[in-house]
């Protein structure tokens, strides 16, 4: 592990200044992820075999699928209504990056969302964990 980057299976995340990260620092490829944003805004989790989400299909609670697109990958959230007493979501989601020859390389996880007052406030433009989804790379022995 270098300081620069984690390496989780296929992919290759960036640290990025502001944010805290939980590893398993005693392997090369770590077997699980959790970033975390200091002020308690999201706190995201990857762990290897996490499956890939899918709406439960006698679910009470209504679900909305936000995805985005780049050149390179997809980023799909299933995002469930929030309820009105609660101050937190959580949002699972998952990233297609795609390599050379266009295969589609997965990497699932989830996202707690803090939903208290100030939150809409704090946002300056694309929340971290957008940005964070965005940065992912995939390592060099996945691409080739």
């Amino acid at each position: 592990m270098t300081d620069k980057r984690i390496l989780f299976g296929d992919f290759e995340f960036p640290r990025t200044s502001g944010l805290k990260y939980l590893l398993n620092e005693e392997l090369l490829v770590t077997d699980y992820l959790f970033v975390n944003e200091p002020h308690n805004s999201f706190s995201m989790y990857f762990e290897n075999g996490f499956p890939i989400f899918k709406v439960p299909e006698n679910s009470e609670r209504p679900y909305c699928l936000f995805e985005m697109r780049r050149p390179d990958r997809k980023i799909k959230f299933f995002c469930p209504e929030k309820y009105p007493h609660l101050d937190s979501v959580v949002w699972y989601f998952y990233v297609e990056v795609f390599d050379e020859q266009g295969v589609a390389h997965v990497l699932p996880g989830q996202v707690r969302i803090e939903f208290d007052g100030n939150f809409i406030h704090r946002i300056k433009g694309k929340p971290k964990f957008i940005e964070l989804l965005e940065g992912v790379k995939l390592a060099i022995a996945a691409s080739t």
